[in-house]
């Protein structure tokens, strides 16, 4: 396991700051490769802490929380959150801090981001890895769905009563039971895990915790996406592509759910691999040794084919 010593980032948006983190793997002041981690909903740049130290030494890693999340600015009154919100303003941060060109490593929405912003701003992308996370081809109820998110949307824009403070142990608690996976019954994360995340999920507030997190970003609008939509920015994609699902995770569904995105994926990239690993939705957090080797080697392939190119420093 390499060292790592992350340093604080931050990045003025427009109409606010995203925070974050960067560092080198194994130390050194020449990076070999830039990867962007993109963290899943709710989480926060701290997802990709226990990963980022397996990937090979000179790998230069950002790694910021999105708008809403961790340390980041919540969005203005008014706006709220979706995917391409959160793509555009993760575009303008890699913009503004000179990475013009790097792999974008997401799981779960950050990896629908990260799709999204694949699709729409290529020449900003060397390759892309997914965790976790394979939209599905169907046609849902969307004005239904819609419906529910707006309901959630208005429940967190009215004026509620101070937050009380929780205890350290009760904020873990609920980031685990957050995290649970409903349809399997059992947790996708445990208390180490969550203690990983804590520290930028929420403040210190006295004796106690209070969340960072936008109560907004509960209204998703993911469905915004789905369907035929969805199947045509997949096609967008060309670069390198390593998909890894995890055997009891989001993608724990029949191949047949998924058929038309990866053979998508398959016809238009340069490269693609897909690989499966024992565990659950997060992992690339819970066991990164799982998880390390297969983007060690997918790494390994963009450089050594020549995908990387040069790209500006910090």
């Amino acid at each position: 396991m390499a060292e790592v010593i992350w340093r604080p980032v931050s990045v003025d948006v427009g109409w606010g700051m995203l925070r974050g983190k960067i560092c080198t793997v194994g130390g050194g002041d020449t990076p070999t490769l830039r990867v962007v981690g993109v963290h899943g909903w709710l989480d926060n740049a701290n997802s990709f802490d226990t990963l980022v130290p397996l990937l090979p030494a000179g790998v230069e890693v950002l790694a910021l929380d999105l708008p809403g999340h961790g340390l980041s600015d919540h969005l203005p009154l008014g706006a709220h959150y979706n995917l391409l919100v959160q793509a555009f303003n993760l575009r303008t941060a890699l913009q503004k801090l000179g990475w013009t060109k790097a792999v974008l490593v997401g799981h779960s929405m950050g990896a629908a981001v990260a799709v999204l912003l694949t699709a729409l701003f290529p020449e900003h992308v060397l390759a892309l890895v997914q965790l976790d996370f394979i939209q599905r081809n169907r046609e849902a109820s969307r004005v239904t769905l819609w419906r529910s998110d707006a309901a959630t949307l208005r429940r967190s824009e009215k004026p509620k009563d101070p937050p009380q403070a929780l205890t350290e142990r009760e904020a873990l608690d609920r980031l685990v039971a957050a995290r649970r996976n409903q349809n399997r019954d059992h947790d996708n994360i445990d208390t180490a895990d969550a203690k990983v995340l804590l520290p930028r999920a929420a403040a210190r507030h006295g004796d106690g915790y209070l969340w960072r997190h936008d109560p907004r970003v509960r209204a998703t609008f993911n469905s915004l996406f789905g369907g035929r939509a969805w199947l045509e920015v997949a096609s967008a994609v060309r670069c390198p592509l390593l998909v890894v699902v995890a055997t009891k995770g989001m993608c724990a569904l029949p191949k047949s759910e998924y058929k038309a995105v990866l053979d998508a994926y398959r016809k238009n990239t340069t490269r693609f691999d897909y690989r499966v690993v024992e565990g659950d939705h997060h992992v690339h957090l819970s066991h990164p040794e799982r998880v390390g080797p297969e983007v060690n080697t997918f790494l390994r392939a963009v450089a050594r084919e020549g995908h990387q190119q040069p790209s500006a420093r910090l």
